[in-house]
C-alpha cells in the first residue's frame, strides 16, 4: 500500500498542469488564487508609488513639466501598446510562463529606475515597467476564468478586487513614509521587492495552462492595435495640457481612428484573428466595455482635477493625498458589497452596471457644492463615492468579459479590459479640465469651476446608464404562434 495518497486534481474549467507542491496543500485552488492576487497588486501599486516618487525624480534630474509628464505616463503607454500581444503569447505559449517573465521584468524595471543616473535610464526602466506589467496583469485576467467558473469566479474576482483596493491604500501610505525617510529611489525598490516575492511564489505554486489548439501569432493585428491605442491614449491625455485644438491632439486622434478602423477590418477578415472583434456585437460584452470606459473616466476626472484645484489654493500635498486615498476606502467597500450582492442575491450584470453608473453620477454631481472652505470635505465625499461605484461594477464587468472568451482566447479577450480602462482614464484626465473651462468664466481650476465641470460630466453617466439599460435589455418573449396547417398536395 502506498504511504501517501495521490493528491486529487481540482476541477477547473481549463486543464491545468499542477506543481506537486501545490497539490500537496489542502486547498490548491485557494493557494493559486492567493498567488494570482499577489501578482495582481503589481499593476495596482506601481502607478501609486510612481505618483509618489515622480516630483522628487523630476527635481533630481531637473526635468521640465513636459518631460516629467511624459515619464509619468510612459509606462501606461507601453502597457497599452503591448497588451494584446502579450495576451496572445500567454494563450499560445503558457500563461504561467508569461506571468513569471512579467514579474521578473517588473523587478528588473524597478531596480533600473532606482539606480538611474539620468532621465534616459529612468525612462527606459519605466518603459520596461509598462511592458512587464502588461505581461503580469494580462495573465492575472486570464488565470482566474481558467481556474474558476460560475459563482466561484464571482467570489474570486471579489477577493482579487478587495485585496487590490487594500494594497493601493496601504502601499500608498508606505511609499510616502519610505520616500520621507530614505528618498525616492527606495520607493522603486519597494516595488522591486514585491515583484520578487510574487514572482517566486508564482513560479513555485501556480499551475501552467494554455490554449488547447495552436494558432498563428497575428503580428499585423497586434501592431495595429498597439499603434492605435498608443496614439489614442497619448493624444487624449494631452488634451488638457495642450488644448483640444492642438495638432498633436487632433493628429493623434485622427491617426488612432484610422489605425483602429484598419485593425477592425483586418481582424474581421483574418482567418486566425488576434482578437475576435465579433464579440462587440454581443450586448453584454459591449455593455461591459462601455462600463469599463466610463468608470475609468470617472476615476481619471476626479483624481486628476481635484489635486489641480486644491494644491494651488494652499492645501498641503499630504492633505490632498489623504483625500485622494479615500478612493481606495470606497473601493474596498464597493468590491466587498458587489461580491456579496452578486453571490447572495444573484443580481445580474445589467442591474449592477446601471446602478453603478448612477452612483458615479451622484459622486461627480455632488462636487457642485465645492466652495472656498470646502475644498477638501466635498471632494472627499465624491472620491469615496466614486471609489465605491467603480468597484461595484468591476466585479460583474470582469465576469462578463471572462465569460465571453472562448476557451483558447481567455488571455486575448481579457486584454480588452485594461485597454478600455486606459482609454477611459485618458479621457478623464483630458476632458474634465476643458469642460470646466468651457462652462465657466475665468480660471478653470477654482472650486466653482471644478464643481461645474464635474456636474457636467455626471450627465454623461446618466446617459450611459440609460444606454446600458437599453443595450442589455431582456427581449420580450413572443407568444407562441399557431402552426400553419399542413396542406395535402393537390393532384392534377
Amino acid at each position: 500500500m502506498a504511504r501517501f495518497a495521490v493528491p486529487a486534481y481540482p476541477h477547473t474549467p481549463v486543464p491545468q498542469r499542477w506543481p506537486a507542491r501545490t497539490l500537496r496543500t489542502r486547498r490548491p485552488l485557494a493557494a493559486a488564487l492567493a498567488v494570482i492576487v499577489l501578482n495582481s497588486t503589481l499593476q495596482a501599486v506601481d502607478p501609486q508609488l510612481n505618483a509618489v516618487a515622480m516630483p522628487a525624480v523630476a527635481a533630481d534630474f531637473g526635468l521640465d513639466p513636459a518631460a516629467s509628464d511624459l515619464l509619468r505616463s510612459i509606462s501606461t503607454i507601453a502597457l497599452a501598446a503591448c497588451m494584446l500581444g502579450v495576451a496572445i503569447l500567454g494563450d499560445l505559449k503558457g500563461r504561467k510562463l508569461i506571468l513569471v517573465l512579467g514579474g521578473a521584468g517588473v523587478a528588473a524595471a524597478a531596480v533600473t529606475g532606482a539606480a538611474a543616473t539620468n532621465e534616459w535610464v529612468f525612462g527606459a526602466g519605466r518603459v520596461l515597467m509598462g511592458v512587464s506589467t502588461a505581461m503580469s496583469f494580462a495573465m492575472v485576467l486570464a488565470f482566474l476564468p481558467a481556474l474558476f467558473s460560475d459563482r466561484r469566479l464571482v467570489r474570486a474576482f471579489s477577493v482579487w478586487l478587495v485585496v487590490d483596493s487594500v494594497a493601493i491604500v496601504l502601499i500608498g501610505v508606505a511609499g510616502g513614509l519610505v520616500q520621507q525617510q530614505w528618498g525616492w529611489r527606495c520607493v522603486y525598490l519597494l516595488t522591486g521587492a514585491l515583484a520578487l516575492v510574487s514572482t517566486v511564489a508564482a513560479a513555485l505554486l501556480l499551475p501552467e495552462n494554455r490554449a488547447a489548439t495552436s494558432r498563428r501569432f497575428d503580428t499585423f493585428g497586434v501592431v495595429l492595435a498597439g499603434v492605435g491605442l498608443v496614439a489614442l491614449i497619448y493624444s487624449l491625455s494631452q488634451g488638457s495640457a495642450r488644448g483640444w485644438g492642438s495638432p498633436v491632439v487632433l493628429g493623434g486622434v485622427v491617426i488612432a481612428l484610422v489605425v483602429l478602423t484598419t485593425f477592425v477590418w483586418w481582424e474581421a477578415g483574418c482567418a486566425n484573428p488576434g482578437f475576435p472583434v465579433g464579440l462587440f456585437a454581443a450586448p453584454a460584452f459591449a455593455g461591459a466595455c462601455l462600463v469599463g470606459l466610463m468608470f475609468n473616466l470617472a476615476n481619471g476626472a476626479i483624481i486628476g482635477q481635484f489635486p489641480a484645484m486644491a494644491i494651488p489654493l494652499g492645501h498641503t500635498d499630504a492633505g490632498v493625498a489623504m483625500v485622494a486615498s479615500l478612493i481606495g476606502v470606497g473601493s474596498i467597500a464597493g468590491a466587498t458589497a458587489s461580491g456579496f450582492v452578486m453571490s447572495r442575491y444573484r443580481v445580474g450584470p445589467r442591474t449592477m452596471f446601471v446602478s453603478g453608473l448612477l452612483v458615479l453620477a451622484v459622486g461627480l454631481a455632488s462636487q457642485i457644492f465645492t466652495a472656498v472652505g470646502r475644498e477638501l470635505a466635498v471632494p472627499g465625499f465624491g472620491v469615496l463615492v466614486v471609489g465605491f461605484g467603480i468597484m461595484w461594477m468591476q466585479n460583474p464587468q470582469s465576469a462578463v468579459v471572462a465569460a465571453a472568451a472562448p476557451p483558447g482566447l481567455i488571455g486575448t479577450v481579457g486584454s480588452v479590459k485594461p485597454a478600455v480602462g486606459q482609454l477611459g482614464m485618458g479621457l478623464g484626465l483630458g476632458v474634465a479640465g476643458p469642460v470646466a473651462a468651457l462652462l465657466t468664466t475665468g480660471e478653470a481650476r477654482t472650486p466653482h469651476a471644478y464643481g461645474v465641470g464635474m456636474l457636467a460630466l455626471s450627465v454623461l453617466f446618466v446617459l450611459a446608464a440609460l444606454a446600458v439599460a437599453f443595450l442589455m435589455r431582456v427581449p420580450a418573449r413572443r407568444p407562441p404562434t399557431a402552426a400553419a396547417p399542413v396542406l395535402a398536395p393537390v393532384t392534377p
